[in-house]
């Protein structure tokens, strides 16, 4: 019974029957029967499930999650408690059914969530079984697993049967034979409890905007109030009632619009239980054995396809429309991805008629009217109910870029001349992107580049009052977008053989302009900028966004290895690509600490965002790293079938483990589709190698992993198909071709090797006009040469790849106790005199500067006094940075200091530290000083009334409190202070210093600079001539020169 069944399930169900005692012959399971029921395809790609030890804190729920087609979603915990609130049933976005429990007539015994002790996930239907719990003490339990353990125990096989209207039936089936059980529904939160009664032969009650049945085969509602503990931390439950039957037997939630109508449909259901859950057996069977990839790596196999059935889920088909959902109902990923990205891996699994339809959805969406918009502007997501959703910059050349992917790969040219007429969509997209637009602002800016800003954001971004950040301007993945929708427009416009200023050539020529300046702005020795600043330079520090640019350019093939290498070194590890190294002071480690850091400053502030595994992994195998193309992509895959929901890979992973041998937490969305696209295109276009260069050629350049042995695909090509079997070792690549349907003339495959390629026609003429597919054959290349079925054949000479990713290693974290994130609530407390006023005489000095005595005048040299303050004491004139082992020291003179009645100062001084590329331009405390386009710091002191010590993003990391004790010494004119290393790491060499003084505004608290108008008074200074002005009398800026 176990032959269709994974070696590592068989195993650790082997060894979960012996603990159970049943070692000696016993039976299979009845999870192992229905696991491995057919069809043999699906039976294949069942995932097992065991409890989670005790001791396990950390790990989250394994978790199946199953789509009706129509707008429902089944997602749950397997052999776990839920610990995700978007857990139940789930019918157009809202939540009815949170889970059940069974109550076991025979045993008086309810059996619920904390009895779970195994599941297993198939791609059709899941089973969950349950055992009683064992309270004896472990002496006692383990001998009762000798003697055979007599536990209840209760298997169900759970299935959201398919429907294509707004209603759903989920079945569970009790399959073994118990007597009578019942089954008892927890009905959302929120839900109305006191709607439940008994319609017919089903409980029915109303949640989640609908009415809801539950009813069994021969079974018998009753309503009761049942007491039940909720479950993910949720609120409340409600168990209104149960339904009560003998087993075998079945139960059946349906929803409906009404009381008799969901009764109605809980009964049709149950009559067609059976067949339908056959019929959704058979169309997933045939998802899976229409995959278009086989290899000898059992595991990867079963993860690909698997991945093939997450995308097939999410996509969501009627009559009017083809959309993709970006995750499950309760639990979104962050917005900013575009949908439009299946496109590619549509093509990939030979699903061109679903990738057109998505198109052409997306064309619908697009906005023509100037006054709501940018003309032609395209979305990034388009919801199953037809709702467009407008989020960044670059989603309408995403979408042009895609659709030519479409017409290149398919000569689809009706997409372009026909009904959808892409041809006016594109032109008028274009026209949006580079014609001035007052009302909406413009899309482009003096230079050509795209650039993101309010309404029209960037990828990557989080809400700066949850802890995130913006990424305004020019961004490097747009700029890769745009240049390749003008590409697709070029082609546009040569299909349609126009002139005029939409012809090819300005297409072509726009284009080269954008990758110049792209290589002028954005790329250097150093690596490629994240963005540019308003003066275009270099801005954001090292960030992964520069991946989507390198895919897109059509760069030198060693300018991309060198600049891939690059930010591989500092983001990838060999899970997955960080988004900020781990070097940098506001690297989060962990998705969720929130005791110290709210998720949103996390997201993209370090942690691993998984879909960006895939253009890393692309660019290495394109470019001479197979290797580390294929470590990378393997851990992927395993994500798929190891961690989280089955079939699935999440939003993000943490970038370092808790525990040094731990593995990575995993968080954000648990299903969303872009990690499976980018699977799917990583095994096809990276290590397969499958291209459309244009309608009648099909490329295929192998870089097969070594696990992967003899590998099979089916590609097709016009209105045929090839099937290649592909082996390759070294320099020698062989394929057994076997072409299949109907080929245009002049069809041909061209096979890429490592040391050169041949083109080889993939029909034959039949008569005066009919091409035929030519028999299967066998082509082989070893270096210079080749024969095609035997015989010597022409080579066009290829480029060698780089040898750019010789001796390259993926990071591995580097765990410590604290991290400088974790410090702005780990030391938000106030810090003693002993730490933060303390001195060195013997520290070793790294940072002097002086300062003209009477220049406190501001910027415009214009500034005068507040009435109240004496004069020179906003004129710093030194600045002098020492640092020992554990602290830094700063001390800073003035002309002269004078304190209050308080004892408190009136001069404010805030001394930023500017300790690496990027950082926050402007200071604060309305100081109204920004540093330099291109520059920033990353740690801020405040002193006035008390000492704060910031750092980028206002985060308190340590403070004095106020009442005269601020390090200022009006007798000596100076001012000292100093942090601790805990607080702020020891300052590298050209680290920048920058004091600003000013006169300190009245009240209470540390203060703020005073403002500086026209005229001064006794609350303001005088004398500002440009109200751009910051409100700083006098600066001195240091830098550390050892």
């Amino acid at each position: 019974m176990l032959h269709s069944l994974s070696r590592p399930l068989f195993l650790v169900l082997a060894v979960a029957l012996a603990l159970s005692g049943c070692a000696g012959g016993c039976s299979d399971p009845t999870e192992i029967l229905l696991a491995n029921e057919g069809p043999e395809s699906l039976a294949a790609l069942a995932v097992e499930t065991g409890p989670r030890p005790k001791s396990d804190t950390l790990s989250e729920a394994r978790a199946t999650v199953q789509a009706s087609g129509g707008g429902a979603y089944y997602y749950d915990a397997l052999a776990y408690a839920q610990d995700d609130p978007a857990m139940g049933l789930t019918v157009g976005g809202e939540r009815v059914l949170d889970g059940w429990s069974w109550w076991l007539d025979v045993d008086s015994l309810v059996l619920g969530a904390p009895d779970r002790h195994r599941g297993v996930a198939r791609p059709d239907f899941a089973v969950r079984a349950y055992m009683e719990r064992d309270s004896s003490d472990f002496i006692a339990s383990l001998l009762n697993k000798v003697k055979g353990d007599d536990r209840a125990r209760f298997v169900e096989r759970i299935t959201l049967l398919d429907s294509r209207d707004s209603t759903a039936a989920l079945l569970v089936e009790a399959v073994d034979s118990l007597g009578v059980v019942a089954y008892r529904p927890a009905i959302a939160s929120g839900a109305s409890a006191d709607s439940a009664r008994v319609v017919g032969e089903s409980l029915v009650f109303f949640a989640g905007g609908t009415w809801n049945a539950v009813r069994a085969t021969g079974g018998t509602p009753r309503l009761r109030d049942i007491a039940t503990a909720p479950e993910a931390g949720r609120d409340a439950a409600n168990v209104p009632g149960e339904v009560s039957f003998s087993t075998p037997g079945k139960v059946v939630v349906a929803t409906g619009s009404s009381p008799a109508a969901a009764d109605s449909l809980a009964g049709l259901a149950l009559q067609n239980a059976d067949a339908q859950r056959q019929r959704r057996a058979e169309r997933l069977a045939g998802v899976v054995e229409r995959v278009p990839l086989a290899t000898e790596d059992i595991e990867f196999d079963r993860a690909f396809r698997w991945a093939a059935v997450t995308l097939d889920m999410l996509v969501a088909e009627d009559s009017t429309r083809l959309t993709l959902a970006t995750g499950l109902p309760g639990a979104p990923p962050q917005p900013g991805l575009s949908t439009i990205s299946a496109t590619q891996a549509l093509l990939d699994l030979g699903r061109w008629e679903e990738a057109r339809k998505l198109l052409t959805t997306f064309g619908d969406a697009q906005l023509f009217d100037r006054r709501a918009d940018l003309l032609g502007r395209a979305p990034n997501v388009v919801t199953a109910s037809g709702e467009a959703e407008f989020t960044t910059a670059d989603a309408t050349p995403l979408f042009l870029a895609a659709s030519g992917d479409y017409v290149r790969a398919t000569g689809d040219r009706s997409l372009v001349t026909g009904g959808s007429n892409f041809w006016f969509k594109s032109v008028f997209a274009m026209r949006g992107l580079y014609e001035a637009d007052s009302r909406n602002g413009n899309a482009l800016d003096a230079r050509g580049f795209l650039v993101s800003r309010d309404g029209r954001t960037a990828w990557m971004e989080t809400d700066p009052a949850g802890g995130g950040f913006q990424r305004r301007g020019p961004t490097a993945e747009a700029q890769g977008a745009l240049y390749r929708a003008l590409g697709t427009v070029r082609e546009y416009a040569e299909i349609m053989g126009v002139a005029g200023r939409s012809n090819t050539q300005w297409y072509a020529d726009t284009a080269q302009v954008l990758q110049g300046q792209f290589r002028q702005r954005f790329l250097s020795d150093s690596g490629i900028a994240d963005r540019l600043d308003a003066s275009g330079q270099p801005a954001g520090g090292v960030r992964p966004t520069g991946l989507l640019a390198l895919s897109a350019f059509d760069l030198p093939a060693a300018d991309k290895a060198r600049l891939a290498r690059g930010l591989a070194e500092q983001l990838a590890y060999p899970y997955g690509v960080g988004t900020l190294p781990q070097s940098d002071s506001l690297f989060h480690p962990f998705l969720r600490e929130r005791e110290f850091y709210p998720e949103g400053a996390a997201r993209y502030g370090g942690v691993v965002s998984t879909w960006l595994a895939g253009p890393l992994a692309r660019l290495m195998a394109e470019t001479g790293g197979a290797e580390p193309a294929w470590e990378l992509t393997q851990a992927q895959a395993q994500l798929v079938t190891g961690r989280g929901v089955v079939g699935a890979i999440p939003e993000f992973l943490d970038a370092h483990p808790r525990q040094a041998a731990g593995q990575v937490g995993v968080g954000g969305a648990p299903v969303q589709p872009w990690s499976v696209i980018e699977l799917v295109r990583t095994a096809m276009e990276g290590f397969v190698g499958a291209s459309w260069p244009d309608a009648s050629t099909l490329q295929v350049q192998p870089r097969l992993p070594e696990s992967w042995g003899e590998t099979t695909t089916r590609l097709r090509l016009g209105d045929g198909a090839v099937d290649l079997t592909l082996r390759q070792s070294g320099s020698e690549v062989t394929a057994t071709v076997a072409p299949e349907g109907r080929f245009a003339e002049g069809a041909v495959l061209r096979l890429v090797g490592p040391g050169g390629a041949v083109r080889v026609p993939l029909a034959m003429a039949q008569g005066d006009t009919a091409f035929v597919a030519r028999e299967p054959f066998e082509v082989e290349i070893n270096g210079a040469s080749a024969s095609i079925a035997g015989e010597a054949a022409e080579v066009e000479p290829v480029d060698a790849a780089p040898e750019a990713w010789e001796g390259f290693a993926f990071m591995q974290p580097d765990l410590r106790d604290e991290y400088p994130v974790m410090r702005a609530v780990e030391n938000k407390r106030d810090l003693s005199g002993d730490q933060i006023l303390q001195t060195n005489m013997s520290a070793r000095v790294i940072a002097t500067q002086t300062d003209p005595d009477g220049d406190d005048w501001g910027s415009t040299n214009t500034f005068t006094y507040p009435e109240d303050i004496a004069p020179g004491v906003l004129d710093v004139t030194y600045l002098e940075v020492t640092e020992d082992d554990s602290t830094t020291y700063v001390r800073i003179e003035f002309a002269t200091l004078e304190a209050l009645a308080s004892g408190a100062s009136p001069t404010i001084v805030s001394v930023a530290f500017d300790t690496e590329e990027g950082g926050e331009q402007r200071v604060g405390r309305n100081s109204l000083f920004d540093f330099p386009n291109g520059e920033g710091y990353e740690y801020v002191v405040h002193i006035g009334d008390g000492i704060s010590i910031e750092n980028a993003r206002g985060q308190g990391l340590g403070a004095l409190p106020g009442g005269g004790a601020s390090g200022f010494d009006p007798a000596a004119g100076t001012l000292e202070f100093s942090i601790p290393h805990f607080v702020m790491p020891a300052l590298g060499r050209g680290a920048k210093v920058v004091v600003l003084v000013g006169p300190r505004a009245s009240g209470s608290g540390l203060g703020e600079f005073r403002d500086v108008l026209r005229d001064a008074s006794g609350d303001s200074g005088g004398g500002k001539v440009d109200d751009r002005a910051p409100n700083v009398y006098d600066f001195i800026v240091g830098r550390v020169t050892r």
